[in-house]
């Protein structure tokens, strides 16, 4: 392969929009860019009305876990990660979020560049998902609603209120969730912005990268495939949050003392390398749904009408599955309770000031989302609660200085009391959320929660 001008590794969310860019802004230069999966263009599977089960294709996901999580009984919790171009955004929910403006103007205070305070990204964000002639990211919502969603949702808003932009930079409140969408497919990263890939920009798939290549203490080029490949101007990583730190690690720039135990010689000495990993847990709490009433099956109900729509769906991509599955109600939830809370008042004056600020949620919940589980009712309505503000920090590490075998993932989920409190009250919260007269008079109870409202049955730990 030679040479190139610069070289991107990872075709995900983010290294599919920089290599666009960049390659755009310097048509004379030439850019690689690297990723381990395949194309992920197979349309079939990108069918909107059935997005929540792409992450079990073949090919589509890392299908990485956790370590044991010793807050969560030691269970390995699924950390799916996307793999091919597009990255996550060829698996996930399609789910479109700004979030809050607190935090792009904590971000431009942490590094003192006001590029990142809310209302300078403005003009980046419309470019992408409205676009004043040709949007590169189609944002809505679904033109089609069954009649009961729309029910539900009047009942969410007497509970909760109401948000008509849940990306307007203050999500607070409950909306119709924004997905990104075009056509009945999921719109990618990938698919968004090589729609046509720029002429100067090289693209290679299944080509996971092993090492990058140093000369002195410059990043000159890569390892892939058995070969090497150099850069004259830059080598940019851009994969993700977990893959990112594993090959700096395997490239010798990490800890010298986790270097050293797996034989791989110190090319820079970084002890950050892998570590303050962040991430946020939810849980699905599941309702048993009375016939007739508001439930996760009743967009295309019975099964003989699901198989109707998939056949039309394959003639001319038209019909359910094109607008339903789609509508979704999705909340970002201040807690007073949490932020009165003890665990809240032991945080560092930073943490409480960021998490009081007007616009930041203490959690989330969205509803309508499958259940991906064998013990689902037949008519169920589930409601994921996300945490926010997450606390406590994990690491990624090297299992081995085998380039072939996964990353050990420690989130350390819930090690912090604060994560602990925000868990446990935004569970009880969104309980009490779904008792209420409007919304429980449609179910027979948990079929998926806890036990019952009290801290320890809410939360169970090992003692």
């Amino acid at each position: 392969m030679g040479s190139f001008d610069f070289i991107v590794v990872g075709g995900g969310t983010s290294g599919s929009l920089l290599a666009s860019r960049l390659a755009r802004s310097l048509p004379r230069l030439s850019l690689l860019l690297l990723d381990a999966g395949g194309e992920n263009t197979n349309r079939e599977q990108q069918t909107f009305g059935e997005r929540h089960w792409t992450r079990e294709v073949p090919g589509y996901n890392w299908g990485y876990k956790t370590v044991p999580q010793k807050n969560l009984k030691g269970r390995e919790i699924d950390y799916s990660r996307g793999k091919g171009l597009g990255g996550s955004t060829a698996i996930n929910f399609c789910v479109w979020t700004r979030g809050p403006s607190a935090d792009y103007d904590h971000w431009a205070d942490l590094v003192g560049d006001d590029t990142w305070r809310w209302k300078n990204t403005q003009k980046r964000f419309k470019k992408v998902d409205l676009g004043l002639s040709k949007p590169e990211v189609h944002v809505g919502t679904t033109s089609m609603w069954d009649p009961s969603f729309g029910d539900f949702l009047e009942r969410s808003w007497a509970y909760y209120p109401r948000n008509f932009d849940h990306n307007s930079g203050d999500p607070l409140g409950v909306a119709v969730c924004q997905l990104s969408i075009r056509e009945g497919h999921r719109v990618t990263a990938s698919g968004a912005f090589f729609n046509p890939p720029p002429p100067n920009l090289t693209i290679m798939i299944n080509a996971p990268v092993v090492r990058v290549l140093f000369q002195g203490k410059k990043a000159a080029g890569v390892e892939v495939n058995g070969k090497k490949i150099f850069a004259r101007h830059e080598v940019i990583l851009s994969a993700g949050a977990v893959d990112s730190p594993k090959l700096l690690l395997l490239s010798g720039v990490g800890p010298p003392g986790d270097l050293n135990q797996l034989g791989i010689p110190v090319t820079q000495s970084l002890p950050g390398v892998g570590k303050a990993l962040q991430d946020h847990l939810f849980v699905f709490l599941v309702t048993k749904q009375k016939p007739g009433s508001h439930h996760r099956i009743s967009y295309i109900d019975p099964p003989k009408d699901l198989e109707e729509a998939r056949k039309q769906w394959a003639v001319d991509q038209t019909g359910p599955l094109s607008s339903y599955h789609l509508p979704q109600m999705i909340g970002f939830i201040r807690s007073d309770k949490i932020l009165a809370s003890e665990e809240f008042a032991m945080l560092s004056s930073e943490s409480q000031e960021l998490l009081r600020m007007k616009t930041k949620p203490t959690h989330e919940i969205l509803s309508q989302a499958p259940y991906l589980s064998a013990a689902a009712p037949d008519l169920y309505l589930s409601t994921a609660v996300v945490f926010s503000g997450t606390e406590a920090g994990g690491e990624v590490t090297l299992r081995s200085s085998d380039p072939a075998d996964d990353p050990m993932i420690d989130p350390n989920f819930l090690s912090h009391p604060f994560d602990r409190r925000t868990a446990i009250q935004s569970v009880r919260e969104t309980l009490e959320f779904l008792q209420t007269p409007l919304l429980a008079k449609d179910h027979l109870g948990l079929a998926a929660g806890p036990a019952g409202v009290e801290d320890d049955e809410i939360l169970v730990r090992d003692k």
